[in-house]
């Protein structure tokens, strides 16, 4: 009998979660061992469920999805059915290695309560692998809003002064769009004549087109809190400042894909003929949300807001490119552009926030306006700087490029005054060389102390970047299962 591969995913860090907590209270220290060591085993079943994917054979029509489960759960109603395909494999993948990444560089800041925040460490990981693999809306919605519960722990006991309104904040936030969500859910459950929470059975069904419309315009509350797009981000900028950098990248690299990967799943691939007739709307937020993240990000001082913001500006591009990708039709590279943003960016954006927290400790300060003389200072970190910010502007280096490129590609081939769109890049570019102009490549304050990184943080740091450098040489190894969910929107 084969291996029931989701569901062990799903069910190890869970389990071990409890282990984890029950190691904890005996040895601090065997708790983050113990989760580091859950998240690698992780690592190689999310290989493993991508390889599958990875060397699945077609033709790939809608609902073609591999290591499929289904065992009751509520009745016939709510099923534990899971699956991947071209969309969630590499998001599966991407959210197990971030985690043990972030597992990993909580060694370098978390030094109390280690016991909880390793087993909540796990049990958040165990909510995003169900996240991306359910196949039953209550399913997805049940680990959706599970997910927001380590989150609201991490910040409200881990995090800085503001701790407790940050968490708050995002509780709220979330939560009242997760309604809304499951409004939807409920909305379309009632009105098909199949009245499935099923995701195969409804992919496979003819919803109504005044029932798409309705149902996204619910779904859209949902996802766009969590992605975020302008102006449902006002939670995120506090929710990362306050914020451990390793939670930091969780919440930028693994939470705001959640919100991704719903609009492609269900607004584009559930709501196709809404999502086709309203595609310039979620272009134009997009766009928005590109312009707003990148411009405000260049008004900040503080470097982690300036980083979070920078998501906002990113993310944009996955509606631009989704939706720009859809109207254009399969000429365009869109869909799997705005996948590959979304790895992209979980990796390089995950290196700018855990320097955050390095920069904090080894310079006493974010602030920009005083941070000064890092290459001469911390020459090691000076250097992490550099390539990191690089990587977050989509310099040709990094597969980063690839991604915007192909975004940008699809909204002009959409229609040509989107040409406005390459304009953000240049303004990312701009704060980020700004940042490094001031902080790194300036001269050093007389009389600061400062504490260079050490080898081994250069190391953990440089994991966050290979991933970018192999796929810039090697596109195909995630555009390629990416491709069969772009075949599978599109027909076959």
């Amino acid at each position: 009998m084969a291996l029931p591969i989701l569901s062990t995913m799903v069910l190890l860090p869970a389990l071990g979660g409890v282990a984890v907590f029950v190691a904890g209270r005996l040895d601090s220290r065997a708790a983050k061992y113990l989760a580091l060591c859950i998240a690698l085993a992780e690592s190689v079943l999310a290989f493993i469920a991508y390889g599958v994917v990875f060397t699945a054979e077609g033709p790939f029509g809608i609902s073609s999805f591999q290591l499929q489960e289904s065992y009751p759960w509520v009745g016939s109603l709510v099923t534990f059915h899971v699956g991947v395909d071209g969309l969630s494999g590499p998001l599966v993948l991407m959210s197990v290695v971030l985690t043990a990444l972030a597992t990993g560089g909580s060694f370098f800041e978390i030094k109390e309560k280690e016991a909880s925040y390793y087993a909540l460490m796990m049990f958040f990981l165990a909510t995003a692998v169900g996240v991306f693999t359910s196949l039953n809306l209550i399913l997805f919605y049940f680990f959706w809003e599970a997910s927001l519960i380590p989150m609201f722990f991490f910040i409200g006991i881990w995090g800085g002064p503001n701790r407790k309104y940050a968490s708050v904040k995002f509780l709220l936030f979330t939560y009242s769009g997760s309604v809304a969500m499951l409004l939807g859910f409920l909305l379309v459950y009632f009105m098909t004549p199949s009245q499935s929470f099923d995701l195969v059975t409804l992919l496979n069904s003819n919803i109504p087109g005044w029932l798409q419309v309705a149902a996204s315009a619910l779904t859209f509350l949902g996802f766009g809190v969590k992605l975020p797009v302008f102006p449902l981000h006002t939670w995120l900028p506090d929710a990362h400042v306050e914020a451990p950098s390793p939670i930091s990248v969780l919440l930028a690299g693994l939470l705001l894909k959640m919100g991704g990967y719903g609009f492609l799943r269900f607004n584009l691939e559930l709501f196709r003929s809404a999502a086709g007739q309203y595609a310039w709307v979620y272009i134009a937020i997009g766009v928005v949300t590109m312009f707003y993240g990148a411009i405000v990000a260049l008004m900040q001082k503080d470097y982690k807001r300036m980083v979070a913001l920078t998501s906002i500006n990113h993310m944009g591009f996955v509606l631009l490119g989704a939706f720009a990708g859809l109207a254009a039709g399969s000429i365009s590279f869109g869909i799997e552009g705005a996948v590959f943003q979304m790895f992209n960016h979980a990796f390089a954006i995950g290196a700018l926030f855990m320097l955050a927290g390095f920069v904090k400790h080894g310079a006493g300060t974010r602030d920009l306006t005083i941070l000064r003389g890092l290459r001469s200072a911390t020459p090691r970190m000076g250097v992490m700087l550099i390539l990191a910010s690089l990587a977050g502007m989509g310099a040709p280096l990094f597969s980063s490029f690839i991604s915007e490129f192909m975004v940008l590609l699809s909204g002009i081939t959409y229609t040509p005054y989107l040409w406005v769109a390459v304009l953000v890049p240049g303004i990312t570019a701009a704060y980020l060389l700004w940042m490094l102009w001031r902080a790194v490549l300036s001269e050093r304050t007389p009389g600061w102390e400062y504490h260079d990184i050490t080898r081994v943080q250069v190391l953990y740091l440089i994991l966050f970047l290979i991933p970018l450098v192999v796929l810039l040489l090697a596109p195909g190894l995630l555009l390629s299962p990416v491709s069969q969910f772009t075949k599978a929107v599109f027909g076959g």
